[in-house]
C-alpha cells in the first residue's frame, strides 16, 4: 500500500508483485474473496486493510479490522470469511443510512441529507454523513429533548460531477501548470457546469429560500492521516435575491469558485510537503443551508463551536483527555481564523483561564463577529472569499438581543464581573447561560458528542457547531462537522526532565504541541524583538514568506517569534499564511510586552501544524529569559537579514524532543546526549 492509503488498493504478494486493484469497499470484498492466500495474509498482518479503510473515512469498519489478531482464526480461510463478513455488514448499514439520493427525493418531504451524482462524498461530506446517522440519534435527541439536535439541510455534490466540469472545460493541463489563483479562478469562472447539475440546482432552489454555505469536500480533506483543513473556499450566500436566476448565477458561481480553489498554490505547497500527488485529488461540493437568525438582513447564529476530545493546553484540575471547546458568537470564520474566542473544558465549564481578572477580561473576550449581509441577495463573491463575510461590533448583537444569554458586563462601579446587561461597563461573553447557569444541558450534549464520536471514530475527534439560543421555543443545536484529530505517538517516551537543565538547552517549553523527535534543523528565522513593532505584522509576515521561498524544501528551519502565528489579526500577532511557513519544522511563539496573547489553537492553521507533525512551542513572557539562550542565538553566524526578521545558520543541527502526551518539549543546541537514532523508526514531529 502508497500513497498514505488513498488511490487504489493493490493487493500484492511480499515480493511485490501485484495481482488485483479495488478502488472501493465493494470491489475490495470481491477482491478478498478470490485473492491468494499468500497476498490476503501479507496485508492482513500488516494492517493494510484497516489503513486503507481508514483513510476513506470507514473508521468503525477499520478499527474492526485492525482488532483481528494473529491467533484469532485456524487457518487464513476462516479469517477471509470474516472479513467478507465485516464489509457485508458494512454495507447492508450503508443502505439503511439515511443519505436520499436527487433521484429519488421527493421536495415535499424533508430530508436532512440528499446526494447528487454516483461518485465519492468527499471527507467532509462523509464526516457531515456519519454525523447525521451515527452521531445526532434517537436516543440522544431523546436524552437532550429541551434541544433541538440535527445537522444542517445538506445536499452533496459528488466528484463524478467534479470530474465531468474538468474534462468538458479542458481544465486539467492548465489547472496542474499554472500557480496564479486569479487566473485559475476566471478560467474556472468563465467554464460552464453540466445542463443537467443546473437543472438540478434550480430545482433545489426553488424550495431553498434560506442563505447556503457552500464548502469544499476533497478526496483527501479531512482525513484521519493528512488533512487538509482550510485550504479550499467556503461561500456563504444569501440565496435572496427576488430572481430566480440571479440566485442561481451565484450558486453556480460558488460551486465553480470552490473548484478552482482545488488547484491554488496553497494546497498544492501543502500536497508537496506531504509528497501528495494534487493530480490526485478530487472535489466534492457541500451546498448547506447556513445556521443563524436573520436580524434585518444581517444573519448569523447566536453561537459557533468547535470541540476536540484532545487538549493541548491543560491548566488547573483538566486532563488532556478532558477536551477543549471554543465558542464565538456570530459566524464560525472567528474561531477558524485564530481571532479572539472564548475557550474552556467541556469538564470544568467554570474555569476559565483567559477570564482571570477583570482587566484581562476586558483584553481576551471577543468584541466584533461575523455575520452574512443578506443584502438584498446582492452577489457577496464580488470582493472574494475573504470579505464574503461581513464584521459587526458586539454592539450590534445587541441591538439583535443575542447577547442576553451570552455576555456579562465587567461593572465600571465594582470593576466586578455580572452576569447580567442591567449593569453598566464593559461587556464580555462568558456565555454563562450555557456554561455557569446551565440553562439548557447544551455543554453536557457537547461532552457526549465527544465521548460517543470519539468510541465510534477509534481516536481523537473535533467537532463543528452552531446554536440558535430562542426566547420562546427550543434551542437549536446544528452539528456541522466531525472528523479526526491527529494525534500520534501515544507510547513514545521521551525523557525531557534529565535533560533540561544542561547547558545544551536552547528552549524548553511545558506547552508545546505535536510529539516526537527531529534532528535536521540547521537554520532559524526569527523576529528581532527588540525591533519588533506591532504595526509591522504584516510586512514581517511577507518578508517571513520571502525566505522561506529562498530556504526551500531541503532546508527545514525553526522559526521564532512573538505573539500569535497564523492569526488573521495582525495586532495578535504575525499574520503568516501556511504558504509563507511551508518549511518550517517547529515553531516557538513568545510573549513580549507588545504581544502577549492567548495561545489559539482551535483554528485550520493549527490544525495544519498538528496534521503535519510541525511541533509548536508556547513560552509566556515572563519565562521568555529563563527559557530561550538568546545569548546563543545572537552569536550563530547571520545569512541574511532585514529590518526586522533574521536568518541564521548552525554549524550543527539542533534536536528537538516532544513529549506530546504532557506537552512538554525541549531544543537542543547540539544533542550530545540523544541516543542515536533509526530516521525510518522516528515518529517525527
Amino acid at each position: 500500500m502508497s500513497n498514505f492509503g488513498f488511490g487504489d488498493f493493490e493487493f500484492c504478494l511480499p515480493s511485490g508483485k501485484v495481482l488485483a486493484k479495488a478502488s472501493n469497499i465493494i470491489e475490495l470484498t470481491d477482491c478478498i474473496k478470490k485473492i491468494d492466500a499468500n497476498s490476503l495474509e501479507y496485508h492482513a498482518s500488516n494492517n493494510h486493510l484497516s489503513n486503507w479503510l481508514a483513510a476513506r473515512g470507514e473508521f468503525i469498519i477499520a478499527s474492526k479490522f485492525r482488532k483481528i489478531k494473529h491467533g484469532d482464526f485456524k487457518n487464513i480461510e476462516d479469517k477471509r470469511k470474516y472479513y467478507i463478513e465485516l464489509i457485508d455488514e458494512k454495507i447492508n448499514s450503508d443502505n439503511k443510512t439515511p443519505i436520499i439520493d436527487f433521484s429519488n427525493y421527493n421536495f415535499n418531504k424533508l430530508h436532512n441529507f440528499i446526494r447528487i451524482g454516483k461518485g465519492s462524498l468527499g471527507g467532509k461530506a462523509r464526516g457531515i454523513a456519519f454525523a447525521n446517522s451515527k452521531i445526532t440519534t434517537e436516543k440522544i435527541k431523546k436524552k437532550y429533548s429541551s434541544i433541538n439536535i440535527n445537522i444542517p439541510k445538506t445536499i452533496v455534490i459528488s466528484t463524478n460531477e467534479f470530474d465531468d466540469f474538468m474534462e468538458t472545460n479542458n481544465l486539467w493541463d492548465f489547472a496542474l501548470t499554472s500557480n496564479n489563483n486569479n487566473q485559475i479562478e476566471k478560467k474556472f469562472i468563465k467554464s460552464k457546469l453540466s445542463k443537467n447539475l443546473i437543472n438540478i440546482l434550480k430545482k433545489i432552489l426553488r424550495v431553498s429560500k434560506n442563505p447556503l454555505a457552500i464548502r469544499s469536500s476533497g478526496l483527501l480533506e479531512d482525513s484521519q492521516y493528512k488533512p487538509l483543513a482550510g485550504m479550499y473556499s467556503t461561500y456563504m450566500l444569501p440565496n435572496s435575491n427576488k430572481k430566480l436566476e440571479e440566485r442561481l448565477n451565484q450558486l453556480c458561481e460558488a460551486i465553480k469558485r470552490v473548484y478552482a480553489s482545488t488547484f491554488f498554490k496553497e494546497p498544492k505547497s501543502l500536497m508537496d510537503s506531504i509528497s501528495q500527488k494534487y493530480e490526485e485529488e478530487k472535489m466534492a461540493i457541500i451546498i448547506m443551508e447556513l445556521i443563524g437568525v436573520n436580524h434585518n438582513n444581517i444573519y448569523y447564529p447566536t453561537i459557533s463551536g468547535v470541540c476536540q476530545s484532545f487538549n493541548y493546553y491543560p491548566v488547573s484540575y483538566m486532563e488532556r483527555g478532558d477536551g477543549i471547546a471554543y465558542l464565538a458568537l456570530g459566524l464560525g470564520k472567528t474561531i477558524a481564523d485564530g481571532e479572539k474566542s472564548l475557550r474552556y473544558c467541556p469538564k470544568y465549564p467554570n474555569i476559565l483561564p483567559q477570564y482571570y481578572s477583570p482587566k484581562a477580561s476586558i483584553e481576551n473576550s471577543q468584541n466584533q463577529f461575523y455575520a452574512l449581509n443578506l443584502n438584498n441577495g446582492i452577489n457577496p463573491m464580488k470582493k472574494g472569499e475573504t470579505n464574503n463575510l461581513q464584521l459587526f461590533n458586539i454592539e450590534q448583537a445587541e441591538l439583535d438581543k443575542e447577547l442576553n444569554y451570552i455576555a456579562s458586563v465587567v461593572s465600571t462601579q465594582d470593576n466586578i464581573i455580572r452576569d447580567s446587561l442591567k449593569y453598566n461597563g464593559y461587556k464580555i461573553l462568558t456565555f454563562s447561560s450555557i456554561l455557569k447557569y446551565n440553562k439548557n444541558p447544551i455543554n453536557e450534549l457537547i461532552k457526549d458528542l465527544l465521548k460517543k464520536g470519539e468510541k465510534l471514530i477509534g481516536c481523537p475527534i473535533e467537532i463543528e457547531f452552531a446554536i440558535n439560543i430562542n426566547k420562546n421555543k427550543n434551542d437549536e443545536f446544528f452539528l456541522l462537522q466531525i472528523k479526526p484529530m491527529t494525534i500520534d505517538n501515544y507510547n513514545n517516551k521521551i525523557n525531557i526532565e534529565k535533560i533540561k537543565s544542561t547547558n545544551q538547552t536552547l528552549c524548553y517549553s511545558n506547552q508545546v504541541l505535536g510529539d516526537g523527535i527531529t534532528q535536521k534543523i540547521k537554520h532559524i528565522i526569527y523576529v528581532d524583538t527588540k525591533k519588533f513593532k506591532r504595526e509591522a505584522t504584516m510586512k514581517i509576515a511577507a518578508k517571513i514568506g520571502e525566505y522561506n521561498k529562498k530556504l526551500g524544501s531541503k532546508n527545514p528551519y525553526l522559526l521564532l517569534g512573538p505573539g500569535r502565528w497564523g492569526t488573521t489579526d495582525s495586532w495578535l500577532g504575525i499574520p503568516v499564511n501556511w504558504e509563507q511557513i511551508t518549511n518550517a519544522k517547529v515553531i516557538i511563539e513568545t510573549g513580549i510586552d507588545a504581544l502577549n496573547p492567548d495561545p489559539s489553537f482551535g483554528s485550520h492553521f493549527f490544525q495544519n501544524i498538528t496534521s503535519l507533525r510541525i511541533g509548536y512551542f508556547t513560552i509566556e513572557k515572563k519565562l521568555q529569559k529563563k527559557n530561550i539562550d538568546w545569548n546563543w542565538i545572537m552569536k550563530q553566524e547571520i545569512i541574511e537579514e532585514s529590518e526586522y526578521v533574521k536568518i541564521i545558520k548552525l554549524q550543527n543541527p539542533i534536536t528537538v524532543k516532544i513529549d506530546g502526551i504532557n506537552g512538554e518539549g525541549i531544543i537542543l543546541k547540539n544533542d550530545k546526549i540523544a541516543e542515536n537514532m533509526n530516521e525510518i523508526e522516528s515518529s517525527g514531529i
